[in-house]
């Protein structure tokens, strides 16, 4: 850091005093012609120096104008040819969103027409039941399984199948095992009708050997049930349950009645000790169709009556049976001209003017038919009339009666 100077206004002057004297010794005219001509030098070169600066813009702008002007022209020109090229691109694009739409358009109606005409083809050559009314046949390693139940409430008598895979056990564990999923089933579906299964009866069922080697089911009735108690309702609700088993793949010949660890209960208020119930193959009835008011689902029962004939119960299915508020409806709606007997062969030929459709309601009255041949011991049914196939039954030619009826 500087420091301060002690010196004194008066010391300062005392030194510049004794400096020597410095004198300018020209003649102030001729300084000031000195300064004049200087200065009129200085404003020549001020407009020498535009002036050059003009001539040299003029000169640049004489170079550069062809330059300039093309340049416009070129500018001018593409201008035009990016507005032509965007006009191109614009009508290629336009064009190509046209032609993609075309494609896409002619790609929807072909599907459309594709669909109308698989639509058409199919109502053309077979119209599908809306439902499945019997079982026909079960795969390799598969189990048919039939429950006898009332329908409606009003005690119509009918069977419900259901299909399952098979696990191996004999078929009346199999049988027992499954009761609770088709009474779960019936209880999802009550518009359907159909009354549970009465398993409160029975503690258990198994498959016995008799003593002529014949194949039997033994059925232990619970022992709390007092059957010699049992009303008319509840002895056919017994034995309908019974009946389950001769719509079985598998040939049983009876029942065989246990309680108590002993053979033999009454039944109802009879007083006759039963030891066994024999498994009807065939029990002489008709098939008519129960449907429930607030379901379109429609069920195959038996009838009341036993016949004497085939004829008898296929004229008995061209009525209606009415039961208090219930109805069985007919399911013969087609006159059936003759019916006649080839061995286990029936043949039934409707008039050649009879109507007939290949639709849900004849599907219906020719597995009915079908299946009331089965009750007269018949193996297989040829029907006859003015149509070539209803369903997947042939005309003309012989089709094996269904194994059961009302699949679930």
């Amino acid at each position: 850091m500087m420091k301060k100077s002690e010196w004194s206004d008066e010391q300062l002057e005392h030194i510049l005093s004794q400096m020597p004297e410095v004198k300018d010794h020209r003649n102030p005219h001729e300084v000031y012609q000195n300064v004049t001509r200087k200065m009129k030098k200085r404003k020549k070169r001020v407009w020498v120096i535009p002036s050059f600066a003009t001539v040299a813009a003029v000169l640049l702008l004489f170079i550069l104008a062809p330059s300039f002007v093309n340049k416009m022209n070129n500018s001018e020109i593409n201008s035009a040819d990016m507005a032509k090229d965007n006009t191109i691109l614009e009508s290629n694009s336009e064009a190509k969103e046209s032609t993609r739409n075309d494609e896409e358009m002619s790609t929807l109606q072909r599907f459309e027409d594709q669909e109308r005409d698989e639509d058409a083809t199919i109502s053309s050559v077979e119209e599908q039941p809306s439902q499945n009314y019997v079982v026909n046949s079960v795969g390799e390693n598969e189990v048919l399984l039939t429950y006898g139940v009332y329908l409606g409430g009003a005690m119509f008598p009918s069977i419900v199948s259901v299909v399952v895979e098979s696990d191996g056990e004999n078929i009346i564990e199999q049988w027992q095992k499954h009761i609770p999923y088709v009474n779960e089933m019936i209880r999802e579906n009550p518009s359907w009708g159909i009354d549970e299964v009465p398993i409160s009866f029975f503690s258990d069922f198994s498959e016995v050997v008799t003593k002529d080697n014949a194949k039997a089911v033994k059925v232990e009735v619970d022992n709390t049930i007092h059957t010699e108690s049992f009303a008319t309702a509840q002895t056919a609700e017994f034995t309908h349950t019974i009946s389950s088993f001769r719509y079985l793949v598998e040939d049983f010949q009876h029942v065989e009645l246990y309680q108590n660890n002993q053979q033999g209960i009454i039944i109802g208020q009879s007083g006759i000790v039963e030891n066994h119930i024999d498994v009807e193959k065939d029990t002489k009835k008709a098939y008519l169709y129960y449907k429930n008011e607030q379901s379109d689902k429609k069920m195959l029962a038996l009838t009341y009556e036993d016949f004497n004939t085939i004829e008898q119960a296929l004229e008995a299915m061209k009525e209606d049976t009415i039961q208090g508020d219930f109805i069985l409806h007919k399911t013969i709606i087609s006159d059936i001209k003759e019916v006649k007997q080839n061995g286990t062969d029936l043949e039934v030929h409707f008039n050649d003017n009879a109507a007939l459709e290949n639709s849900d309601n004849y599907i219906l009255m020719l597995n009915a038919i079908m299946l009331t041949a089965k009750e007269f011991d018949f193996d297989t049914v040829t029907f006859y009339g003015n149509i070539d196939q209803i369903g997947q039954v042939r005309f003309g030619e012989q089709v094996r009666v269904p194994l059961a009826p009302n699949p679930l």
